[in-house]
């Protein structure tokens, strides 16, 4: 072989190295990308991984299912929980919220009727009794050392004696009370004894507190029933402004079971004594007309400018019962003595 032909298999061997180094260039580069496109593919893969079992979806289902299944499993008590913010919300609407009252609070406020039908309880709680000897004013006097009212009867009557003495000035003290609160057994002796024949122990009205007789003194020293005659008529127009009324009125013996007796006073609150002073109304009316009278549609008083609305609540059969009372005004609630409460607000 001579040189010339050594020199073309020499080049002929260095193209086919070119070729063969290109070729494995290409070949690598190719392997380079599909490695590349390859690990791309893989990574998105893993991220989809990662974040699809995290999505809000699912967590929303998380926290939804478990609220299902509670309320599947104790549906009652879930409906209940619903129910009590709603009630809430519509009471602070209409400016009322529900006030839990107990069964014995029926029995117990100014507005308890105690009469042959219905009886006084003696619940604890329901009077805060003073001597009247102990506690009234200079504008009249008390029959004995025993005599006990309420406080706020006797807070009331004082403020009441006090604008007569001033309207009609006397050089002596000529009213004077006795009767008030009776125990149990002191009607039981009443009673027997003929005393006060109308009324069994527990169905008299003297029980209650707030019930009084009144006596005036004369100049030559004698005493008489009350009667709203000459200067005292001032307290047949006056005596509702300060939350009284007469007990047993003319004309109302078979509603109160009594004859008349213009001595005997009770005391029930301004409103209540103003309406039924202003439409000749005895106590046990008034307690009647008053249940058809609700929070929606309650009675309106007015005394000395002042506006009163009454309504009426009937009590549970048994247990406590929810009283609707306003949120922002003043009010009293009172039981009636037999089946519901009685709620005087100032509007």
């Amino acid at each position: 072989m001579n040189k010339g032909e050594r020199r073309r298999q020499r080049r002929r061997y260095r193209v086919r190295y070119d070729r063969i180094v290109i070729m494995a260039l290409i070949l690598t580069i190719i392997i380079v990308l599909i490695t590349s496109c390859v690990l791309a593919i893989t990574g998105k893969g893993e991220k989809l991984e990662k974040r699809t079992p995290e999505p809000k979806t699912n967590s929303s289902q998380e926290t939804t299912a478990p609220s299902k299944e509670k309320a599947t499993e104790d549906g009652v008590k879930e409906e209940t929980t619903k129910a009590v913010p709603e009630k809430a919300t519509k009471a602070v609407d209409d400016g009322y919220t529900a006030e839990t009252h107990t069964h014995d609070e029926i029995f117990m406020g100014n507005l308890i009727l105690v009469n042959a039908d219905h009886e006084y309880k003696f619940i604890d709680g329901d009077l805060d009794l003073l001597t009247v000897v102990s506690s009234h004013n200079d504008f009249y006097t008390h029959g004995d050392y025993v005599t006990k009212l309420d406080r706020e009867v006797i807070s009331k009557l004082n403020a009441m004696t006090a604008d007569f003495g001033r309207t009609f000035p006397h050089d002596y003290t000529d009213l004077f009370v006795q009767d008030g609160f009776r125990t149990f057994e002191e009607q039981v002796d009443r009673h027997n004894s003929g005393k006060s024949s109308t009324f069994e122990a527990g169905h008299c009205d003297y029980h209650s507190g707030r019930t009084f007789d009144m006596f005036i003194i004369r100049s030559d020293g004698s005493t008489s029933y009350f009667a709203a005659e000459g200067d005292y008529s001032w307290f047949a127009d006056n005596a509702c402004r300060y939350g009284f009324i007469v007990r047993y009125p003319e004309g109302k013996d078979e509603a109160t079971g009594e004859k008349a007796r213009t001595y005997t006073y009770r005391y029930v609150g301004a409103p209540h004594a103003t309406y039924m002073h202003d439409n000749s109304l005895c106590l046990e009316e008034y307690i009647a007309e008053l249940k058809a009278h609700t929070k929606e549609d309650p009675l309106t008083v007015v005394v000395d400018g002042a506006v009163s609305l009454i309504y009426y609540v009937p009590a549970s059969a048994e247990g406590d019962t929810d009283v609707p009372v306003p949120k922002d005004k003043e009010y009293t609630v009172s039981g009636n003595n037999s089946d519901g409460f009685i709620v005087t607000v100032q509007k």
